[in-house]
């Protein structure tokens, strides 16, 4: 095993540890992986603590979910990182959680418009909300289809956040501002509303983006 594998095993474990510890994932939620080449994924299995997991415990998936190498079986949930990395050549890693604000703002039929966050406009853009599907099935990648080619994070209506990223640790960084932004989102609703930037503003960080 090369060195290059060992160090993006051991990023996966990591990034799963720190997901456990800022309560993003809790028991046995959520997935990590990481586009290998062209035809190989590596994955966190079904089943596992993604804050307790070794390297060994990975799993090297094909791009149709199927085990090709490791010992345990790989989540149902990959479905979604598979749809991801099929349209999107870009996209090196994905992170599946269920960041609760995040959540919570599905569950109260409220989005997270990162029209009103400055950073968000910046390093995010718009952050879609898919329709709820049902976990593990093949609804899941169909509801998120729409949004896959031209976002890279997503909501997920009452089950958690995907965020796409060139390496594991930008995935991972993009769940935390997901999480950071519905948190500032639910203040400024308990506080009396959200005041949006406005338009113009908008334009000008979207362009510093561009």
């Amino acid at each position: 095993m090369d060195s290059a594998y060992e160090t993006l095993r051991a990023a996966v474990c990591a990034v799963g540890q720190r997901l456990y510890e800022q309560r993003l994932i809790v028991a046995w939620d959520g997935n990590i992986s990481v586009r290998l080449d062209d035809t190989r994924i590596l994955t966190t299995p079904a089943g596992a603590c993604k804050g307790l997991l070794s390297p060994a415990d990975l799993v090297v998936v094909d791009l149709e979910g199927n085990v090709i190498e490791g010992e345990r079986r790989a989540s149902s949930e990959l479905k979604m990182h598979l749809a991801a990395y099929r349209v999107r050549p870009d996209v090196r890693a994905c992170v599946h959680a269920h960041p609760p604000t995040a959540v919570a703002l599905t569950l109260a039929g409220l989005g997270l418009d990162a029209r009103l966050l400055p950073e968000l406009v910046l390093t995010l853009g718009d952050i879609p909300t898919a329709p709820y599907a049902l976990t593990g099935t093949h609804e899941v990648p169909e509801s998120l289809a729409p949004f896959l080619p031209h976002h890279n994070a997503i909501l997920l209506s009452h089950h958690g956040a995907l965020t796409l990223g060139a390496d594991v640790w930008q995935a991972f960084f993009r769940m935390e501002q997901v999480e950071h932004g519905a948190r500032i989102l639910l203040m400024a609703h308990q506080l009396g509303g959200a005041q949006p930037l406005g338009e113009q503003r908008v334009r000008e960080l979207e362009r510093m983006r561009g």
